[in-house]
């Protein structure tokens, strides 16, 4: 199960405010929703919690499954969470589903409807060598240059962390979507669970131009926060802070590392320089009260 979807992460950023949909089989839980419920001016929403780019359905298969049992097992499953969300009497429900959750006709039947979205994710990591090789030119020539002038250290404090990570939304003229209070509860919870990399990139005077926060799961890592320095650019800390990361990941014999997505144009620009594989999902929403969606469309 993805780090996104266990309890302790839910725990971090959204404290007691969560549930779970649990399918049990011969007392055996073999699929699972979990869900955050947003409550704000009298209107009740299912969203993704902040800083959590993974949500929705988890399910459970069985070894050598066929594709005709497999389809029919889905379909079951997702009929069963369509009918038990609908129980919850929203007014909206919009989650992003994990890239391998591909089935979702079930929910369709149900109302729901899905918007194709991408992430980017380097499956290679057990040959580094041949990761770096399939890099763009410019994207190896920023690595080496800022692995002349820049140091790579990990004790840096949550709150130098957040400060530069600030920057970034700074330069952009919008506030930083999240507080410094849910970072520390992320960082802190995900140390307890060996499942964090917090990096930053200095040069010799201890100037931090660039931070890095990586998750760990069994399988993958995860890039989740990330910011930079505007004053240092083209120094080249973030390229060598993500080449950094899937050192950090290979060591630790995970050989998959997720993006986490974006649909800008010039994040997913620079994700695909890695030679990362474009990987789609699917961000799944209904709409409930009408009134909801107008207001909705009204802010848009």
């Amino acid at each position: 199960m993805p780090i996104f979807l266990q309890d302790w992460w839910l725990d971090a950023v959204c404290e007691d405010n969560w549930e779970v949909i649990l399918y049990e089989e011969n007392n055996n839980i073999i699929a699972s929703f979990v869900y955050h419920i947003n409550k704000k001016y009298g209107f009740k929403a299912i969203m993704p919690p902040q800083l959590t780019p993974i949500s929705g359905i988890w399910i459970k298969y069985s070894e050598n499954i066929n594709l005709i049992s497999k389809y029919s097992y889905e379909e079951k499953l997702n009929e069963y969470f369509a009918k038990e969300i609908d129980k919850l009497k929203l007014d909206y429900f919009y989650l992003h589903f994990h890239h391998k959750y591909k089935n979702y006709i079930a929910l369709y039947w149900n109302g729901f409807k899905q918007t194709t979205r991408y992430t980017y994710r380097l499956t290679t990591l057990d040959d580094l060598d041949f990761t770096f090789k399939n890099f763009h030119p410019k994207l190896k020539k920023s690595i080496r240059k800022a692995q002349e002038t820049l140091s790579i250290i990990e004790d840096i404090s949550v709150e130098d962390f957040y400060k530069v990570n600030a920057l970034t939304f700074r330069r952009q003229g919008i506030k930083v979507p999240y507080s410094l209070e849910l970072v520390s509860r992320i960082i802190e919870s995900s140390r307890k669970h060996n499942a964090i990399n917090l990096m930053a990139a200095i040069d010799k005077e201890g100037i931090i131009h660039a931070v890095l926060l990586t998750l760990f799961d069994k399988n993958t890592c995860y890039s989740l926060i990330s910011g930079a320095n505007p004053e240092y650019r083209d120094s080249g800390a973030t390229s060598l802070l993500n080449w950094r990361a899937l050192e950090v990941a290979n060591s630790r014999g995970i050989y998959e590392f997720d993006f986490t997505g974006s649909m800008l144009r010039p994040i997913e620009k620079y994700m695909r320089h890695f030679s990362s594989e474009q990987t789609p999902y699917f961000a799944i929403e209904k709409n409930y009260s009408w009134i909801y969606s107008l207001l909705r469309k009204i802010r848009k």
